[in-house]
């Protein structure tokens, strides 16, 4: 007797499970790299400027796989906003050591608006990114990284040490959103073309 699946499994090939995994990972990178600029920076190590290229590297990362799904318009202005971001906690770092409390007031206002820019993009090209859980994802990344910051510069290393510890967790948290909304858009938007139940 034939047997029948109650329900259609997801079917995804073991390259698309590659980019998956591989794409969780650069959410932890852009933390790790985050922090080690920051720290590289404030102790006026020479390696700081190749750290920053490392971590400007990660937004291309995204983006080379991102236009496997959603285009290369698409990929081109996450990639945009992204490295802003990076950009932005540069200036923000640089503000802060300089004390300039304005500057890094309005910085930190560019850095939230990116979040909203951010978030609207990433729901727009795929429903499954639901936007305000983006956004809040996001600012909480900000607020984890601009405490963090401010840590290191008061040499605060037990509250440092502890900040990073949370915002490498957060990070997994939303390499997992960001995976599972990849997943889903796959999935289920492509059920009917991919996945046939064998008679």
């Amino acid at each position: 007797m034939p047997y029948f699946n109650k329900f259609n499994e997801p079917c995804i090939t073991y390259g698309q499970m590659n980019l998956l995994f591989t794409i969780r990972v650069l959410w932890r990178e852009l933390a790790t790299w985050t922090r080690a600029y920051m720290v590289n920076t404030v102790y006026g190590l020479e390696v700081a400027e190749e750290v920053f290229n490392r971590l400007y590297r990660i937004p291309e990362d995204f983006g080379n796989i991102l236009k496997n799904f959603f285009g290369y318009d698409n990929s081109v202005k996450f990639v945009q906003l992204l490295s802003q971001q990076i950009v932005l906690f540069r200036s923000l770092l640089e503000e802060m050591i300089a004390g300039d409390q304005e500057k890094t007031n309005d910085t930190i206002r560019q850095l939230y608006q990116l979040a909203n820019e951010r978030a609207a993009l990433m729901h727009e090209i795929n429903p499954y990114w639901d936007e305000t859980e983006v956004r809040n994802a996001i600012n909480a990344f900000y607020q984890y990284t601009i405490d963090e910051a401010f840590a290191i510069l008061s040499q605060d290393f037990s509250k440092d040490i502890n900040l990073y510890d949370r915002l490498l967790h957060h990070a997994d948290t939303m390499g997992d959103h960001f995976t599972q909304g990849l997943f889903q858009y796959m999935t289920l938007t492509a059920q009917n073309n991919c996945c046939r139940i064998s008679r």
